[in-house]
């Protein structure tokens, strides 16, 4: 028996039915042969009964051989249907295996809608027909082991959290096994805080001798960072980033007095930043209604330029009485390394998908030289810049098949840095940021993702635009 794929395969639901045609057909037969089982007994019975009807009532050895003849000859019949219904109830099993499979491919992938169970046609028709092509197998093998992969709500979870910057940059979404993304960012951070120096005493309230000086720190900070993520699994991902840091920066510094000037140097920076390599690992799957926990590390390097290496205004340059310390060049890293654990937990529900993370940040304290404000020789130290912890929550849901939207709040501490092992008064700070995310697949391997932060505290941004767009690619 041979079987042919007619144009209905060329759909999900065709390749189906097809299947289900050639079961149904297979049952079809099966009724047949019995049936002509049946009719021959039957018809074997009527000729034994014309044979021995003119005789005595006893059947001669030659009738008696050719009945057993014309059985045996039905027998061999039989046996080569059922020989052909044992191979072709194997070529079905494989076709359905191959379907099997390629629907958790697609899974796996993310193809087509967000929560959709079936491929495309297009996806299918080449399995369909490679199926249909290929010859029966004379005796039965093992089937295939099915492809275990993301199911459609945790694919639908991932595309709502790659609108979260703050969950991107940190570890939580996955690229699926064997793909590869190439992610190019544009991010902007402005700064803005005032300060108030005074160097004098008080005797009333209101009444201040000495030197009163009133600062405003202004920055922008321009970073086209590019971000590598590898799939090495469903569950294990590698990524790096290699941010460029372009930087401009004023102090606007107004002495009280009667002879005040303002004075509002200026600085810049352009520069490679701080490189990043990570890795995420999904720890369980989700089912029966369990949280997804991602485990996430990121390993942030020295690579741009540090603080402690800047150049800085002293008392000999110009009005250095009031601009002494003020840096000559902004930097484009922190000077430090860290490593970053973090948890990730998500919840995927239908339409809204909450998460949250945790984070615990460790700086790591080295030797650095500290610009004297005087002009005198550097003063070296160790500086150890404070551990931090972090926590994020929010909530994320697709409005269509194509746009999402994400909702987070983070608060984050950070402990007192240490100079020689002590800790240095009021540098412990806390800080905290709204973020706001959309994002928008233009094709089913690429998005675009604009996220945006507004900061609480004096110690944090005031605004944050990011802009990603992140390309896939299977290899």
């Amino acid at each position: 028996m041979v079987c042919t794929w007619g144009t209905s395969a060329a759909s999900p639901g065709g390749f189906i039915r097809q299947v289900r045609s050639e079961r149904s057909r297979s049952v079809r037969v099966w009724g047949g042969t019995l049936l002509g089982v049946a009719g021959l007994f039957c018809f074997s019975a009527g000729a034994h009964a014309q044979a021995v009807a003119p005789a005595t009532g006893t059947p001669t050895a030659e009738d008696i051989a050719k009945l057993r003849a014309e059985i045996l000859k039905q027998q061999l019949e039989i046996e080569k249907e059922q020989q052909q219904l044992r191979l072709e109830s194997i070529r079905l099993n494989d076709q359905q295996n191959l379907l099997n499979a390629e629907l958790d491919k697609l899974r796996a992938t993310g193809t087509g809608t967000v929560g959709a169970t079936q491929p495309t046609a297009a996806a299918v028709a080449p399995v369909a027909a490679a199926a249909a092509a290929s010859p029966a197998p004379e005796t039965p093998g093992p089937t295939a082991a099915p492809i275990s992969g993301p199911s459609p709500q945790q694919q639908e979870a991932r595309r709502v959290l790659q609108t979260a910057s703050e969950l991107s940059s940190k570890g939580g979404v996955l690229t699926p096994q064997g793909y590869f993304v190439v992610d190019p960012s544009l991010e902007y951070d402005y700064w803005n805080e005032n300060q108030v120096n005074i160097g004098g005493f008080t005797i009333v309230p209101g009444i201040t001798f000495g030197n009163i000086n009133v600062q405003r720190v202004q920055a922008n900070y321009v970073t086209q960072a590019w971000t590598f993520r590898y799939g090495v699994t469903n569950r294990l991902e590698l990524n790096l980033k290699i941010p460029i840091v372009y930087a401009t920066g004023s102090t606007t510094t107004q002495p009280l007095g009667p002879n005040a000037q303002i004075f509002s140097p200026g600085a810049n920076a352009f520069d490679i930043g701080d490189v990043q390599l990570g890795a995420s690992y999904q720890v369980n799957s989700g089912d029966n209604g369990w949280p997804i926990f991602i485990g996430n590390v990121l390993f942030k390097t020295t690579t741009g330029s540090s603080p402690f290496s800047a150049p800085i205004y002293t008392t000999n340059d110009p009005n250095g009485l009031y601009i002494a310390g003020i840096q000559k060049q902004l930097p484009t890293g922190t000077g430090f390394y860290s490593l970053e654990p973090n948890v990730t937990m998500l919840i995927p529900t239908s339409p809204a998908v909450f998460f949250a993370n945790i984070l615990y940040g460790i700086n790591f304290a080295r030797g650095v030289e500290i610009a004297n404000r005087s002009g005198a020789p550097p003063t070296p130290a160790t500086i150890g810049p404070g551990n931090y912890i972090s926590g994020t929550f929010g909530v994320g849901f697709a409005v269509n098949d194509r746009t999402s939207m994400t909702f987070s709040y983070q608060q984050e501490h950070v402990w007192p840095t240490t100079e020689n092992g002590v800790a240095l008064g009021g540098s412990s700070f806390d800080f905290g940021v709204f973020n706001f995310g959309v994002g928008f697949a233009v094709t089913r391997d690429i998005s675009v993702n604009i996220g945006a932060g507004l900061g609480v505290g004096p110690n944090n941004p005031v605004a944050r635009l990011l802009i990603e767009v992140p390309i896939r690619f299977q290899l």
